[in-house]
């Protein structure tokens, strides 16, 4: 338990850390650089996140699987390399044609040109890697340097409207030192990664890969469907006041990539050799996760309104509505990326693609309904709504092979919130930032007072997450 503590501290801290570090690289460039420019650094950055979709069909999380299950593939660390090197030439290539082909501005080609170089230190990101050995303070670490690498490059280098190409060099330097990190660890503790270049390997990786890699684009794309939507049917502040709402949540959900890089691998070394521990595993994660994000979403509701003024202003007292129903998102995504996760981890990618698949359509026409009718709190209902389904559909397929109660996990964290809120509304005259502490602190008390997590749960999950420490050869 100790390690998985260590493993959740780290990964939390190294992703707030760098968040903040984005946040302060964010408002510096609004400041210096011009309106277009900063338009066109966010162009280029979209470009790049896409193309990286490409260069990872799911390789590195059915690596990330494979390794959890054995400490010894060396091999299938080369091999994933191997390909993901070779599409990410291929995708540069196509990238690069497509900017001398398409007419266009000059400098935003050169913005989207300098930032698709990154796609060569992504590559050999050995992330999946230390995330399958359970080694999470390594990422931790290559992610601080990344972001730590970019945010003193933009200040060193960026000081006018003329520095904007410098920008996408801050970020390919950040990204290639933090990478190079990672190896050099690899090297050290496994020795020189060699390249294997197989392409009968290449096409079972391929094979067993692309529905995980499917079902992230499906998520990608719909996620910033409904500002699209927003902005073809409706003035530009509807977008605006969904997007302030689900920056908020984007920041919440850092909770959601910290739970799945821990876990994940958990799941897939006990699928291969611990099985009957599963249900334990998942009982307690999912009250866990429940024991974070109901609170949250409780407090969150309560407090949206002094918290979108506090943030952003009275002008944007609207988006309150937006937020709450947001936070009843943010309840259930968290663990809809569990249980689809975990079907990775029991070898059921297909039907992960499959749910995936079928909330993404009702996503689609509930946003494009929703949306057009009730605006931007119509967007943030269509999705909770198509993650619900999803939570359900992911929880129904992962219990044909694991059996557990999930609603039962939410009682206690779902008790304890209920009394927090009470708090929350007895102290509604004292300032939102006194009162968020203040209920925080009720809920441990409450959560401690109904033994939300026993003594017994507690010894229960040191022998369900116990480990051997084992080394890649």
């Amino acid at each position: 338990m100790a390690k998985l503590s260590r493993n959740i501290g780290s990964l939390f801290l190294s992703d707030i850390v760098s968040r903040g570090f984005g946040f302060i690289v964010t408002v510096y460039l609004a400041r210096v650089l011009t309106i277009r420019g900063f338009g066109l650094i966010s162009y280029g950055l979209a470009f790049l996140t896409y193309a990286l979709l490409f260069v990872n069909p799911g390789l590195t999380t059915i690596g990330a699987r494979e390794i959890a299950k054995n400490h010894s593939n060396k091999k299938l660390v080369e091999e994933i390399i191997g390909l993901k090197m070779t599409i990410g030439f291929v995708v540069f290539v196509v990238f690069a044609v497509g900017l001398i082909l398409i007419p266009g501005d000059p400098l935003t080609k050169k913005i989207i040109f300098i930032y698709l170089f990154s796609l060569f230190p992504f590559t050999i990101l050995l992330e999946f890697v230390f995330q399958g050995t359970q080694d999470m303070e390594y990422i931790a670490a290559s992610r601080f340097i990344h972001y730590l690498v970019y945010f003193v490059f933009i200040f060193l280098l960026v000081k006018g409207s003329g520095d904007v190409a410098k920008v996408p060099i801050s970020y390919f330097l950040g990204y290639g030192l933090g990478t190079g990190f990672l190896l050099i660890v690899f090297s050290n503790r496994y020795g020189l990664l060699r390249l294997r270049f197989a392409r009968r390997r290449w096409y079972d990786l391929l094979r067993i890969s692309i529905p995980v890699g499917l079902a992230t684009i499906f998520n990608q794309l719909l996620l910033n469907f409904p500002p699209v939507i927003l902005g073809i049917f409706h003035c530009k502040e509807e977008v605006a006041l969904f997007s302030a709402a689900f920056k908020i949540i984007l920041m919440f959900l850092i909770i959601e990539r910290v739970f799945y890089f821990v876990f994940f691998p958990i799941f897939s070394r006990q699928y291969r050799s611990e099985p009957t521990k599963l249900k334990s595993s998942f009982m307690f994660i999912s009250k866990l996760l429940f024991a974070v994000t109901i609170p949250i979403a409780a407090g969150g509701i309560l407090l949206s309104h002094e918290m979108i003024g506090f943030i952003y202003g009275v002008k944007f007292a609207d988006a309150a509505p937006v937020l709450q129903l947001l936070l009843l998102y943010f309840i259930v995504t968290p663990l809809n990326t569990i249980f689809g996760y975990g079907l990775v981890a029991v070898d059921e990618q297909r039907k992960f693609l499959k749910v995936i698949f079928i909330t993404s359509l009702i996503n689609l026409f509930l946003i494009v309904v929703l949306g057009i009718y009730f605006k931007a709190q119509g967007a943030a209902a269509a999705i909770f709504v198509s993650e619900l389904l999803g939570v359900i559909l992911m929880n129904r397929e992962l219990k044909k092979k694991i059996a557990f109660n999930t609603l039962k996990a939410a009682v206690k964290p779902a008790t304890a919130a209920l009394f927090m809120a009470a708090l929350l509304y007895w102290l509604q005259n004292i300032h939102f930032l006194l009162r968020i502490p203040v209920g925080a602190f009720g809920y441990l008390i409450i959560m401690l007072l109904i033994k939300g997590f026993s003594r017994s749960e507690y010894r229960k999950m040191k022998a369900v997450f116990g480990e051997e420490r084992k080394e890649i050869t």
